[in-house]
């Protein structure tokens, strides 16, 4: 190969690397700022730990590149010159992947299972959307009888779904139910062991969702069936930035133990799940969650999920014991079961 064709094939590598450069460091600065009002800009946030991932074959072609060079012009007197450019690119990509290790190392559950304090009462708790169009319900709901929970929040629950679910275990299994099938995305179903005193449909911020009053041995606990909206769109990510204010106000209003539990559709990365966890909750899977814990997409296939949008979000008063995410028959989201230890009364 000619000396020009050598030149040209290098002008476009090093052109090619610091596209890649920019367009990482665009996808770091996004989720620095963390937009709470462009949805293109909310959805890079809640994936911008898998899309730092090219910064670490960036940071080895860079240092290979400045090996290179500083290995055949040890004599030039222009090295430092020649060297400014793989230096720049070598420094911003291993600032990129600093970013991305830190991102990652903060989204794995690190704690795991705990031993509940003693004195305290268990509850289970089991989380799962269901999905509009599941056309494997009545497996799901074996395997929802399955896990022993004491309580089952379902989303996405439609009048279809629950004439299903009339004619499964689970219906028999939990006599104390709280429901509200709607059309769409917005239905949903509390099922307990346990009686449930008070509760019913909830207005936040323009969307339904669902309450119950559970009376346990440790007194009554409020859950609340969480399904926020998925900021997609300008008039969506209003409602969904409108919705986790207004559970904000629940939380710090509450005065019992409560629990929040669903599909948020937001991430820890997000700034308003941020500000709803320190209104005076704790994330179960922060507190004894082990891996990664994505719960969405989860369809067959070598994707793996990416994202945890299913949360169990509980009040200081509540111990967390063990949460774990298992397939759901037919949902696009794994469900979570979270273990939990009521405080005596």
């Amino acid at each position: 190969m000619n000396r020009g064709a050598t030149q040209t094939l290098t002008r476009i590598a090093w052109l090619i690397g610091w596209l890649a450069a920019g367009g990482l460091t665009a996808v770091a600065l996004i989720r620095a700022l963390s937009s709470e009002t462009e949805p293109l800009l909310i959805g890079v946030q809640g994936i911008a730990v898998w899309l730092l991932l090219p910064a670490y074959p960036l940071l080895v072609c860079a240092v290979i590149a400045l090996v290179h060079r500083a290995r055949h012009a040890r004599r030039d007197p222009d090295l430092p010159a020649r060297l400014r450019w793989p230096l720049a690119l070598g420094a911003v990509a291993l600032a990129l992947a600093v970013a991305q290790a830190v991102l990652l190392v903060t989204a794995v559950g690190w704690n795991g299972p705990r031993t509940a304090p003693a004195g305290t009462t268990p509850l289970r708790i089991v989380s799962a959307n269901v999905l509009l169009d599941n056309t494997e319900l009545s497996t799901l709901a074996g395997e929802l009888v399955a896990t022993d929970a004491d309580v089952i929040v379902l989303e996405e629950v439609t009048p279809e779904h629950l004439a299903t679910l009339a004619a499964s275990p689970l219906w028999a299994a939990y006599p104390e139910r709280m429901l509200d099938a709607l059309p769409g995305f917005h239905g949903s179903a509390i099922f307990s062991r346990l009686p449930i005193e008070d509760g019913g449909r909830i207005d936040v911020a323009g969307a339904p969702m669902l309450e119950a009053s559970i009376r346990t041995p440790a007194g009554l606990v409020r859950v609340i069936d969480v399904h926020a909206l998925a900021p997609v769109d300008a008039a969506n990510t209003v409602l969904w930035r409108g919705q986790y204010a207004e559970l904000a106000r629940i939380s710090a209003s509450a005065t019992g133990s409560l629990i929040l539990a669903g599909d948020f559709n937001a991430t820890l990365d997000h700034a308003p799940l941020q500000r709803l966890v320190a209104s005076g909750l704790r994330d179960a899977f922060v507190e004894a969650g082990s891996g990664f814990g994505a719960t969405w997409p989860r369809w067959d296939g070598i994707v793996p999920p990416l994202m945890r949008l299913d949360h169990v979000l509980v009040s200081r008063q509540i111990a967390v014991v063990a949460v774990t995410d298992q397939v759901s028959a037919g949902s696009d989201h794994r469900r979570l079961v979270a273990d939990l230890a009521l405080p005596a009364l």
